[in-house]
Protein backbone atom coordinates (compact mmCIF):
# COMPACT_ATOMS: atom_id res chain seq x y z
CA UNK A 1 0.00 0.00 0.00
CA UNK A 2 1.71 3.46 -1.20
CA UNK A 3 1.79 5.90 1.23
CA UNK A 4 -0.36 9.54 1.07
CA UNK A 5 1.71 12.04 2.82
CA UNK A 6 5.16 11.91 1.07
CA UNK A 7 6.17 13.89 -2.66
CA UNK A 8 5.76 12.13 -5.75
CA UNK A 9 6.56 13.19 -9.07
CA UNK A 10 3.67 13.37 -11.81
CA UNK A 11 2.97 13.66 -15.39
CA UNK A 12 -0.44 15.83 -15.98
CA UNK A 13 -1.32 15.83 -19.74
CA UNK A 14 -4.31 18.24 -20.32
CA UNK A 15 -6.08 20.47 -23.20
CA UNK A 16 -5.51 23.24 -25.10
CA UNK A 17 -1.91 25.57 -24.23
CA UNK A 18 -1.71 26.24 -20.29
CA UNK A 19 0.06 29.37 -19.70
CA UNK A 20 2.77 28.77 -17.14
CA UNK A 21 1.33 31.52 -14.80
CA UNK A 22 -1.41 29.63 -14.66
CA UNK A 23 0.40 26.99 -12.55
CA UNK A 24 3.44 28.12 -11.23
CA UNK A 25 1.66 29.16 -7.22
CA UNK A 26 1.77 25.75 -7.27
CA UNK A 27 5.05 25.14 -7.10
CA UNK A 28 8.17 24.00 -10.11
CA UNK A 29 6.35 22.76 -12.92
CA UNK A 30 7.99 21.76 -16.22
CA UNK A 31 5.42 22.95 -18.96
CA UNK A 32 6.07 21.22 -22.74
CA UNK A 33 3.25 22.08 -25.34
CA UNK A 34 2.82 20.54 -29.02
CA UNK A 35 0.17 20.68 -31.42
CA UNK A 36 -1.78 17.92 -32.97
CA UNK A 37 -2.51 16.67 -36.34
CA UNK A 38 -5.94 17.94 -36.10
CA UNK A 39 -5.25 21.60 -35.64
CA UNK A 40 -5.85 21.23 -31.27
CA UNK A 41 -2.60 21.56 -28.61
CA UNK A 42 -2.00 19.44 -25.38
CA UNK A 43 0.25 20.83 -22.63
CA UNK A 44 2.25 18.19 -20.33
CA UNK A 45 2.90 19.43 -16.60
CA UNK A 46 5.66 17.96 -15.18
CA UNK A 47 6.69 18.19 -11.33
CA UNK A 48 6.74 16.68 -7.74
CA UNK A 49 3.82 17.16 -5.65
CA UNK A 50 4.03 17.34 -1.86
CA UNK A 51 1.33 14.64 -0.91
CA UNK A 52 -1.90 13.52 -2.18
CA UNK A 53 -4.15 16.40 -1.09
CA UNK A 54 -2.23 18.86 -3.61
CA UNK A 55 -2.47 16.48 -5.82
CA UNK A 56 -6.06 17.15 -5.10
CA UNK A 57 -6.17 20.85 -5.11
CA UNK A 58 -4.14 21.31 -8.25
CA UNK A 59 -6.90 19.06 -10.39
CA UNK A 60 -9.35 20.99 -8.91
CA UNK A 61 -7.65 24.22 -9.46
CA UNK A 62 -7.10 22.86 -13.04
CA UNK A 63 -10.62 21.87 -13.72
CA UNK A 64 -12.01 25.65 -12.01
CA UNK A 65 -9.88 27.18 -14.94
CA UNK A 66 -11.86 25.15 -17.33
CA UNK A 67 -9.02 22.83 -18.38
CA UNK A 68 -9.68 19.31 -19.61
CA UNK A 69 -7.83 16.76 -17.81
CA UNK A 70 -6.79 13.91 -20.42
CA UNK A 71 -4.42 11.80 -18.31
CA UNK A 72 -2.42 11.73 -15.29
CA UNK A 73 0.28 9.29 -14.39
CA UNK A 74 2.79 8.83 -11.19
CA UNK A 75 5.77 8.68 -12.18
CA UNK A 76 8.78 5.80 -10.58
CA UNK A 77 10.77 7.08 -8.12
CA UNK A 78 13.47 9.28 -9.92
CA UNK A 79 11.80 9.30 -13.28
CA UNK A 80 10.60 12.85 -14.91
CA UNK A 81 12.53 14.83 -11.87
CA UNK A 82 14.49 17.73 -12.94
CA UNK A 83 18.31 17.24 -12.92
CA UNK A 84 20.43 20.38 -12.71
Amino acid sequence: MSQLDHAVSYTICVEGNVDAALVNWFGPVQISQQRCDDGGALTTLRGEVPDQAALVGLVRHLHGLGIVLLSLVRMEDGEGRNEG
